[in-house]
């Protein structure tokens, strides 16, 4: 080993060693206040949390004649804080959620005031976009509401639309015509502290269109001018989860002082912190693919065809995935031809940009009577999935969603070494791909093996 690499290993030796002791100090006291405050129970965890669900909370909110029977208040501190100029009064304002709109869309939240305002909420908190998603929102808007509408597109920390769901050209000639820019603004569930040094995450051009604040800080601004106290617990509620579900926020405070102050200490830790920083996405990305490999290898073979194959793909920050397919179905070759490597029929798993994990089946291709039977014979799937060629898929369970902690396990599963609890782990997916296989592959072979 030369010197360099000696000093480096060295340096990232002392860095952990100091640094482990005060974590380790700070999650003692994070674990004695969660005992006394039982700061980790949220009641939303209870209840239905999917993009529908979540959709049904800020309506209720947002509609004066809500249950919440405090009028107009929630919209227009929301209106206020968008600088959404209406002049008309909102004691009548009508709320929809997913409201059925031109071209088989459906807007995720819906507010009409008085058919001359409309404020729009295409949720995004865990999902991507279908092609043209956002393009075809505006237009309708547009040809509806002339120019006075807003479209907001929620995401968890600010994430844009895709760019197959609007091109920021579109946008721009779009704030020509209607001689404003407002139009269109992209707001976070929590914008967190480090947002701004996130940025290169997202597209550029999309940077005038986030908002300053988040759907965490308006549920605290309606909380701080409610004097109800059951809705208060329950604003309080709803923000803590948008902060930590959604948002991703799960250092506690006590972590991220303690961190802060050792970071400071010595510039050299806030030097080892930047390379670490730089380096764990690679390595999440490595460790993640080797770990949908051993899923592949560790597949129940008698179920799948003898020609299926099995690819990795890792899409810049964006996600992570394993698709399998039979090499003779006909939309094999299609496989390359794609940007995101979604053409053919394909069983897969993917994650989200927050490392939540969901199964299924992708096709471009399977005729509407197959769907039907595939859907008739597997489990319940989810709704809402922003991808037009996922026929069916499911969330993972949540013990296994979130692979962010779990990384240490898939390694040392990776390296044969991870006993028991990582043996558990891998079982639950070749066996997921299992269930869905004995199903899925005869249903897609008689469509995309037509002369067998």
């Amino acid at each position: 080993m030369c010197s360099d690499e000696n000093n480096a290993e060295m340096e990232l030796q002392r860095f952990f060693g100091g640094l482990t002791p005060r974590l380790e100090t700070a999650r003692m006291l994070e674990h004695e206040l969660d005992r006394q405050l039982a700061r980790p129970f949220n009641a939303l965890d209870y209840l239905r949390t999917d993009e529908l669900g979540l959709s049904r909370i800020v309506a209720d909110l947002l509609n004066p004649q809500g249950k919440h029977c405090q009028g107009a208040m929630f919209l227009k501190l929301l209106l206020d804080s968008l600088g959404f100029d209406v002049q008309d009064r909102l004691d009548a304002a009508r709320v929809v959620v997913e409201k059925a709109i031109k071209g088989d869309r459906r807007l995720d939240v819906w507010v009409d005031i008085n058919g001359q305002y409309c404020l729009a909420i295409e949720n995004k908190p865990y999902a991507g976009d279908q092609p043209n998603q956002v393009k075809d929102y505006l237009d309708w808007l547009k040809s509806k509401y002339q120019q006075k509408f807003m479209l907001i597109y929620l995401s968890p920390k600010g994430e844009p639309p895709s760019p197959g769901s609007v091109e920021p050209a579109f946008l721009s000639e779009l704030g020509r015509t209607l001689e404003r820019d407002d139009f269109f603004r992209i707001m976070p569930y929590h914008k967190t502290q480090d947002s701004d040094d996130e940025k290169d995450v997202w597209e550029d051009e999309f940077d005038r269109c986030r908002l300053g604040f988040s759907l965490a800080d308006w549920l605290a601004n309606g909380r701080r001018n409610c004097d109800v106290e059951r809705l208060r617990w329950f604003l309080r509620e709803a923000e803590t989860f948008a902060t930590r579900a959604i948002g991703g926020h799960a250092v506690g405070d006590n972590e991220a002082s303690a961190l802060k102050e050792f970071l400071f200490s010595d510039e050299k830790n806030w030097e080892s912190a930047i390379r670490i920083e730089r380096s764990l996405p690679g390595i999440k990305r490595d460790v993640i693919g080797g770990f949908l490999t051993r899923i592949w290898q560790g597949r129940q073979r008698s179920i799948y065809p003898d020609d299926m194959d099995c690819r990795y793909v890792a899409w810049g920050k964006r996600g992570n995935w394993l698709c399998m397919f039979s090499k003779s179905w006909e939309s094999a070759s299609d496989f390359d031809s794609g940007q995101i490597h979604d053409q053919n029929t394909q069983l897969r798993l993917e994650s989200t940009p927050l490392s939540n994990w969901y199964i299924g089946i992708c096709s471009r291709t399977l005729p509407g009577e197959a769907v039907t039977e595939l859907k008739a014979k597997l489990p319940p799937g989810e709704k809402g999935h922003g991808g037009r060629y996922w026929i069916w898929w499911q969330w993972i369970d949540k013990r296994y969603r979130n692979w962010d902690d779990l990384i240490p396990l898939l390694r040392r599963e990776c390296n044969g070494e991870g006993g028991e609890e990582g043996r558990k782990v891998l079982e639950y997916f070749v066996e997921k791909f299992a269930e869905i296989a004995k199903v899925a592959i005869p249903v897609i072979d008689k469509c995309e093996r037509p002369d067998d």
